[in-house]
């Protein structure tokens, strides 16, 4: 009884030198944001990643009445922009535009998590991707792909968007599955990727709709399946991989709203709430739609559950 008393008396005393820091903490998260706000997307200017996160912030300052400004810091598949908001202040004025490609480029990073080290805040979108062709492959069809590839092993190029990246990854993980080698080459970025791909200088690349778009409206470049559950309406010539004969390949490039680590829930509350009003708009649902993606909301806890699941199914895969 002695040592109860003793302990809330320790306890109470406790709580009342805390509380003023506490109670500033959540006035300070509260009266949030008192400057513009900063989002990191991990990718070069152009790509849908970055089209993506200025969507976002143009709605985000127009919901949060103050400006919030991209920052684009691209290298590592991701890794650069995402690590650097990793050691961001976790104040809610940076934020970044996470994908697929950072959470598989984190999971292989000394001492990097995306679940433990970043705070999931809303769900973005999420977009199939094409297996795209240039001029130096003469095929037309993912079987003309695959019995090219058993021909000649080794032989056919393609180009990702970076070593280590989903793209990279998902390559070698339907080359594995048709029985085929490929020689890998990687890039900085889908751009320069898909500007040898027109050139010659490789022969295929898992690239999105949106990032092969030009190209295949001018012909330099055509897609030989798509990795949507079905046809999409934006090209609806284009056949999936189900249909092509391997309907066990499944890459789905997905989009999100991360912080730091203790990001304090209000911010995060704040920031989800502006998110989830956007996506509903009848603009941004159009705007997404028209690059073969799909918006996709979502609640802080809901994101963290489907990260989990991503990283633990990415970990497979990669080990």
């Amino acid at each position: 009884m002695r040592f109860s008393r003793r302990f809330a008396v320790l306890a109470l005393a406790a709580g009342a030198w805390t509380s003023p820091a506490l109670v500033q903490a959540q006035g300070s998260a509260e009266a949030w944001p008192e400057r513009a706000v900063t989002v990191v997307v991990p990718w070069p200017a152009g790509g849908f990643t970055d089209k993506l996160g200025r969507l976002m912030a143009e709605k985000m300052a127009a919901g949060l009445g103050k400006p919030v400004v991209v920052e684009n810091r691209p290298g590592a598949s991701a890794g650069i922009g995402s690590e650097h908001v990793m050691r961001s202040a976790p104040d809610g004025y940076t934020l970044l535009v996470t994908s697929t490609d950072g959470t598989v480029k984190l999971l292989q990073g000394k001492g990097t998590d995306p679940v433990t080290q970043l705070t999931q805040i809303s769900m973005l979108a999420s977009q199939p991707v094409t297996l795209s062709v240039g001029p130096k492959f003469k095929g037309n069809t993912l079987a003309d792909f695959v019995a090219e590839a058993k021909r000649a092993p080794g032989t056919i190029a393609y180009a990702s968007n970076g070593e280590g990246g989903a793209t990279h990854y998902g390559m070698e993980i339907f080359a594995k599955q048709a029985g085929i080698q490929l020689n890998h080459i990687p890039y900085k970025g889908t751009a320069p990727a898909l500007q040898d791909l027109v050139g010659g200088q490789v022969e295929a690349t898992l690239v999105s709709l949106q990032g092969v778009g030009a190209q295949l409206q001018s012909g330099r470049a055509r897609a030989l399946a798509i990795t949507s559950p079905k046809r999409v309406e934006a090209a609806p010539n284009i056949p999936t991989f189900a249909e092509s004969g391997y309907p066990g390949f499944d890459l789905t490039l997905w989009y999100g709203m991360v912080g730091p680590k203790g990001l304090p829930d209000p911010i995060v509350r704040k920031v989800n709430k502006v998110l989830r009003e956007a996506l509903a708009a009848p603009d941004v649902q159009q705007a997404l739609r028209s690059a073969a993606a799909e918006p996709v909301s979502s609640s802080p806890e809901e994101m963290l559950q489907f990260v989990q699941k991503e990283a633990a199914r990415w970990s497979a895969m990669i080990r």
